[in-house]
């Protein structure tokens, strides 16, 4: 899912310096893989410390608490994925469309983060905890981009007028979603990236011009 990161975070204790960058970047790369693996409630700070090959105590010189960490790894996926994928739903010409269809490919390329969201988000559907409140911030955002790109797409002509830009959006996100699941529980059986292009496909044939 993709999403812009929160800004007006002050700088993390050591990121000023290329030494504290590289250790926050190792950091941050044990702790998605722990978190992806073990959920956020199974890993604890000594899992994480032992992860990444490093103190308690030098974790917590750049983290305050585990809470703080799993925010920092959310936002940088969220860069990574905006990064990746922000000009296919930012742009409107005749063929836009069709790059939506590697959205599947884009996320088989990188397990990790696909295990992480699915197992965050399931893990804090709970109201009002800060998490939840972040995921609920994620598909908010990512839907509204979404019925954007629609929106755009038909005043230029590219799509029909006779379709609903939110519900259209609404079905691909489930559909990225539920292929996510599929795609972990049956061990890669089950390609996002196959059927994301076949998804993609009937999507043309329903709305394009």
């Amino acid at each position: 899912m993709i999403e812009g990161s929160r800004e007006g975070h002050p700088s993390a204790p050591g990121t000023r310096q290329p030494r504290g960058r590289k250790r926050r970047a190792e950091i941050l790369k044990g702790a998605r893989k722990l978190f992806a693996q073990r959920g956020f409630r199974g890993t604890s700070l000594a899992m994480l410390a032992e992860e990444i090959g490093i103190t308690d105590a030098g974790l917590l010189y750049h983290f305050p608490n585990k809470s703080a960490l799993l925010l920092a790894v959310l936002e940088e996926t969220d860069r990574e994925q905006e990064t990746r994928m922000a000009g296919d739903l930012d742009t409107a010409d005749a063929n836009y469309i069709a790059s939506w269809a590697e959205f599947g490919k884009v996320l088989e390329d990188d397990p990790v983060l696909t295990a992480l969201d699915v197992l965050m988000s399931a893990e804090h559907l709970e109201a009002g905890s800060e998490f939840n409140e972040y995921f609920k911030g994620r598909y908010e955002t990512f839907r509204k981009r979404l019925v954007r790109s629609f929106e755009a797409g038909r005043q230029a002509g590219v799509f029909r007028q006779d379709f609903d830009p939110l519900m259209e959006a609404a079905l691909m996100i489930a559909t990225l979603d539920g292929l996510r699941l599929q795609w972990l529980l049956s061990d890669g059986r089950i390609s996002m990236a196959e059927v994301m292009r076949y998804f993609i496909g009937h999507m043309q044939a329903r709305i394009l011009a």
